[in-house]
């Protein structure tokens, strides 16, 4: 019995310093990427300003969900497919589905282009309200190659766990889409917009090729009838999960439609992508350096649910422990921060912020419970809560703007998340027996306890007469 203690132990040991060791070199590469982000999004943000920043948004959901239509979950099924194939050690298996891959990415890649053209005035249309602009969307067609290819090569260095050439990679592709994305936004304003996403999606690709340079592509001999099965094993496998993605971008769609009101309320579209900004790809940082080693890790012991259950205990405790401090700092630093990232004239982003972050807290630790349900390839169970989720937030987003501004945005992303990790954490407990660990309950209780009272000194009291008490939890946090 004492042996049998000291083995898990000793396991729960190795399984933190796996975790803090990847989430490390991507939070040192993440720390570097934001950095140069607050620069670039600066100056972005000084050259377009909220109207500007709104339409970067419009475009990019708008593009998302073509390649969500178009792609049936590749970004998701090949880390899954490769990183079984790597965990037999078989390389030349390996290098077989990677080739396979690589062939569906740029079938995939043409399909979303065709889309893209053959829809381009209806697509100009819902975006912006007007056919003038279908163009854009013509042009954009190259991208959806372009993005294609990438997700293959990331596929490869994410299942074989390759964390430092990522973290470099994600470093690079950054530093150099803002070194051409800057003079373009400078001269062109707006009309910048699509040569800057073309060629940040040729940054990226090239990067990525770059560092799987040395993955071989096989020649096969598949007849007709082979590819044809494999295609529809990756269309059954990815189908669900991609009209997860599609939907979910569409409420999100929705929901900048309704904030916008045909250009009437653009300012309050770009307040709402500000938000989005800083709590999907500021915070999504946080979560993209976490789940780049954890989901292939909980993929290789998905029929063990004794050892998947301790990996996402393990990874709720480790990311509370990272993320509750930055929470803490966004809510102390809030104002200022703002300006350093944006302008004065996104002040008014504070008020989504204030119930956000706390959504941000929950998020932490439910967050590692979908990959657990699709490690196990439970894909319809995942399709319908998912679905279920948006839908939620959709409505919630609308009532919550309609009887509480901008501030029941972020009431509406807490509750969504709350209610979601609820009825979540209470399907994979019934059905792999999760539970969470006494440590794990600790630190819920801690983290969730210090971002509800910042939360709460948010809507109770101005700032700044709130930095002192927000001050002293962040000390607390730390």
């Amino acid at each position: 019995m004492q042996y049998r203690l000291k083995m898990e132990a000793q396991q729960n040991e190795n399984s933190y310093k796996t975790i803090i060791n990847s989430t490390s070199i991507f939070g040192i590469a993440q720390f570097m990427k934001i950095f140069i982000s607050v620069i670039s999004t600066k100056i972005i943000a000084v050259f377009l300003g909220p109207i500007g920043i709104g339409l970067i948004g419009l475009i990019n959901n708008s593009t998302s969900i073509i390649s969500s239509i178009t792609s049936f979950g590749i970004n998701i099924t090949s880390v899954r497919d490769l990183s079984i194939a790597n965990s037999k050690k078989d390389q030349q298996l390996f290098d077989i589905e990677f080739t396979k891959l690589q062939r569906w990415c740029l079938f995939t890649g043409f399909f979303g282009a065709i889309m893209s053209i053959v829809f381009s005035k209806y697509l100009s249309k819902i975006t912006f309200g007007n056919f003038e602009n279908f163009y854009w969307f013509i042009l954009l067609s190259v991208n959806f190659i372009l993005v294609s290819l990438t997700i293959c090569r990331i596929a490869v260095l994410q299942s074989k766990r390759m964390l430092r050439k990522i973290a470099i990679s994600n470093i690079l592709i950054t530093l150099f889409s803002s070194l051409c994305s800057l003079p373009i936004y400078y001269f062109f304003k707006s009309n910048g917009i699509i040569p800057v996403l073309l060629i940040s999606a040729t940054i990226g690709l090239l990067v990525n090729i770059y560092f799987t340079r040395n993955i071989k592509k096989v020649k096969l001999n598949d007849s007709l009838s082979d590819i044809l099965k494999d295609s529809i094993t990756k269309i059954k496998l990815g189908f669900l999960l991609s009209i997860n993605v599609i939907f979910g971008l569409i409420c999100t769609f929705i929901i900048k439609l309704y904030l916008n009101q045909n250009g009437q309320n653009s300012q309050i579209l770009g307040f709402f992508e500000v938000s989005s900004v800083i709590i999907l790809t500021y915070f999504g940082l946080v979560f993209n350096a976490m789940s780049t080693d954890f989901y292939p890790r909980i993929t290789t012991i998905n029929n063990d649910n004794s050892k998947s259950n301790a990996l996402v205990n393990d990874q709720i405790e480790i990311g509370l422990l990272i993320i509750t401090p930055i929470i803490c700092l966004v809510y102390f630093t809030a104002p200022f921060l703002i300006e350093i990232l944006y302008t004065k004239d996104f002040y008014n982003v504070i008020y989504i912020l204030k119930a956000a972050l706390m959504a941000v807290l929950i998020k932490t630790i439910t967050w590692p419970f979908g990959f657990l349900i699709l490690a196990k390839s439970e894909t319809k169970m995942y399709f319908w809560q998912e679905i279920i989720s948006d839908l939620f937030l959709l409505i919630a987003t609308f009532l919550g703007f309609h009887f509480f501004g901008l501030q029941g945005i972020g009431m509406a992303s807490l509750l969504q998340f709350s209610t979601y990790g609820f009825f979540i954490y209470l399907i994979i407990n019934k059905k792999y027996n999760f539970k969470f660990r006494n440590n794990t309950k600790f630190v819920i209780f801690v983290s969730v306890s210090l971002g509800m009272i910042n939360c709460l000194f948010s809507f109770l009291i101005d700032y700044p007469n709130c930095n002192l008490p927000m001050g002293f939890v962040l000390l607390c946090s730390i």
